[in-house]
């Protein structure tokens, strides 16, 4: 029987002719995986209950002059069809299908095998280019995207009209690959929103100044989607809630555009934000991270309900069956939407149902999974996109397993040894598990990482390894384990630089900052992040700024926090800029003291910062040193190369795996 705690989640919605098992929707979304890599990944989502699907489309109609796709194929499906001839004429329309119906087909496939229902979203980035098409990008009115920056071509009216008729072509290869029906995106700043959009629309025709007029290039699309398609296929949209910049699309105002178009949709999904949440400076993200309270845009697509009849999903940071339950419950929304959560724990519906949603691995928001440039990863899940590389076989025999060291990458991979039925002895120096994680927790931006730490540590007990506390176990210790197999995940040390001076004010860690009592810190410290190009340096500085002290940031880099999620960079550095921290890119930390001299990384050129009251690195680490053993060996996490939480748990779910 479901849990009765659930029974509006877990109750059956009607969305045009079919019945969805249950309220949650894995949303489109794009794991930049290869094709058997994303049917696998699909099918292990879909087989841990979700009824609808959005899958997504790859068309002719994407974002370039010549409108045809890019080289990259979106990273799915990869074929370079960046010569493909016209997709209006007959020899296009084979050429085409050719292409793409065959990884359609195999998508709609997956999902039906289960019980699912699969909508094809087609979409038209506009003026966003991602990857490099070296094409124009076209645009309403040949405004630049704020992340991309390649100013676009400007649609002519002829040319609007050409991208309508290829939606409509598009929507009709997601209908002949047997999909169930078809979504259009039409948010996150991509072509439809930037017609919506008064920030983006500057037109002067039909397609241009009143809401109605901006409106009409959707209107046009679904019209010829419809035709295309017959009076029969499903057809669904998702918006924007509202739009966070100046002068953006109001609440209200995308109210009125649903309902302009209501009598053709079977369901309207509610999103909010841009790609990268740069719009005239930075506002929302599109995927939010833990700066952002889970359901936030509750509040939108609550307006969106009470204007329409249609069903109305909600998207957000919807992580946890107990906020899904109450949103349903309230009105807010008929169906939810998630992908992270379905990323981190593809059995969340099943264990909700099955009254263990308490054993649910829950998405810490720090966003491993939303790079432009690479797959998707998730540190809560590392089989996430690895589903077959990490299934495999039965050990042959059973082994006597020693971890030395409690850290992410430690616990993970004693917990899927002995999950796979090896016998494991987990070592931890200290009294605590969770090593690094354990005090990170502290800083409010990564406090979800407590929920993985404590699922890791119930997981480990629960799996019958053996966890010593309070034990250090060095080289001349592990012949008394007589482990078969030994994992070292000692973790590593901060690199404090040992310089004249270096004492003469008070030096902290990333780490050792969040393990000190604030007041015992004074009003002026310098954050020094050296070639740490990720987010550690930036947190630190929002931390202490945050707590009112004036801050400088130095980094060698370019820019301080260059290779972090784009939207995390943008945010921390907003909320620095809002704090007032002095940002100093291509600078290293050249002499201590109470009054440190600063180097340009460029020009060599020396300056003086100033008195301090304390300094805190955040650079490199070192790992703790453990001589390599004879017999069965890794090194796991930092203890084999200084990295990040991603890479800690994927380390240990490989060698966990394979021993």
């Amino acid at each position: 029987m479901p849990d009765a705690a659930y029974s509006r989640l877990l109750s059956p919605v009607t969305v045009g002719s079919f019945t969805i098992p249950n309220r949650i929707m894995l949303t489109t979304h794009n794991p930049k995986l290869s094709e058997e890599r994303y049917l696998k990944y699909l099918e292990t989502r879909v087989a841990g209950g979700v009824g609808l699907v959005g899958i997504p489309v790859l068309h002719e109609a994407i974002s370039t002059l010549a409108f045809v796709d890019t080289g990259h194929l979106d990273h799915v499906g990869v074929h370079d069809i960046d010569n493909g001839p016209d997709a209006e004429t007959e020899e296009g329309d084979a050429y085409y299908d050719e292409r793409l119906l065959p990884s359609l087909r195999a998508r709609a496939e997956v999902v039906h095998r289960h019980g699912g229902v699969a909508f094809g979203q087609v979409a038209n980035r506009g003026a966003i280019r991602l990857p490099e098409t070296f094409q124009a990008m076209v645009s309403p009115s040949g405004l630049p995207d704020p992340q991309v920056r390649a100013q676009p071509h400007e649609l002519s009216t002829s040319e609007v009209k050409r991208v309508v008729r290829l939606f409509a072509r598009a929507a009709s290869r997601v209908q002949r690959a047997g999909l169930d029906g078809v979504e259009i995106h039409a948010t996150h700043g991509y072509l439809i929103e930037q017609f919506l959009s008064r920030t983006t629309n500057r037109r002067t025709d039909e397609y241009g100044g009143s809401l109605e007029n901006r409106t009409r290039f959707l209107v046009e699309t679904i019209a010829a989607i419809r035709e295309a398609c017959g009076p029969d296929f499903p057809i669904a949209m998702r918006i924007s809630g509202h739009q966070a910049e100046t002068d953006g699309l109001t609440t209200e105002e995308i109210c009125r555009i649903v309902k302009a178009v209501e009598k053709d949709l079977v369901y309207v999904n509610i999103t909010a934000g841009t790609i990268m949440a740069l719009h005239d400076g930075v506002v929302l993200p599109y995927v939010a991270s833990t700066l952002f309270e889970p359901g936030f845009n509750a509040e939108a697509a609550a307006a969106v309900k009470a204007a329409v009849s249609i069903p109305v999903g909600l998207t957000g940071r919807m992580n946890s069956p107990q906020l899904m339950e109450r949103l349903l419950e309230e009105g807010v929304c008929d169906l939810i939407g998630t992908t992270r959560a379905l990323l981190a724990d593809p059995d969340f519906i099943r264990k909700t149902a099955g009254g263990r949603a308490d054993r649910i691995h829950r998405c810490i928001g720090i966003n491993e999974c939303h790079y432009p440039d690479r797959a998707s990863s998730c540190p809560v899940n590392p089989w996430a996109g690895r589903e077959d590389e990490l299934d495999l076989p039965d050990p042959v025999r059973r082994k006597k397993v020693l971890v030395i060291g409690g850290g992410p990458a430690g616990l993970m991979t004693a917990r899927t040894a002995a999950q796979r039925g090896h016998d494991v002895v987990l070592a931890e120096r200290s009294d605590r598990l969770g090593g690094k994680i354990a005090t990170l927790v502290s800083d409010p931006f990564r406090k979800e990482m407590a929920n993985l730490l404590g699922d890791l540590v119930r997981e480990v007990h629960e799996a019958g390894v053996e966890v010593q506390l309070g034990r250090e176990v060095g080289p001349g210790d592990v012949a008394a384990y007589g482990a078969d197999a030994l994992v070292v995940a000692t973790g590593s040390v901060p690199d404090i630089p040992d310089m004249a001076g270096i004492d003469d004010v008070p030096v902290y860690s990333g780490i050792s900052l969040l393990e000190e009592d604030l007041d015992r810190i004074g009003d002026r410290v310098l954050v020094v992040g050296g070639l740490n190009d990720h987010v550690a340096p930036l947190a630190a500085a929002d931390y202490l700024a945050q707590a009112g002290r004036s801050v400088t940031l130095i980094s060698e880099c370019l820019l301080p926090g260059q290779s972090a999620e784009p939207s995390i960079l943008h945010l921390l550095t907003k909320r620095l800029h809002e704090k007032q921290v002095d940002i100093r890119p291509v600078t290293r930390f050249h002499k201590a003291g109470v009054e440190p001299e600063l180097r340009d990384v460029f020009s060599g050129r020396i300056s003086s910062l100033g008195q301090v009251d304390a300094v805190v690195f955040v650079t490199t680490s070192t790992p703790v040193p453990f001589p390599e053993t004879a017999g069965e060996f890794y090194r796991v996490g930092d203890a084999l190369a200084p990295r990040r939480l991603v890479h800690a748990t994927l380390d240990g779910a490989r060698t966990g795996s394979r021993i």
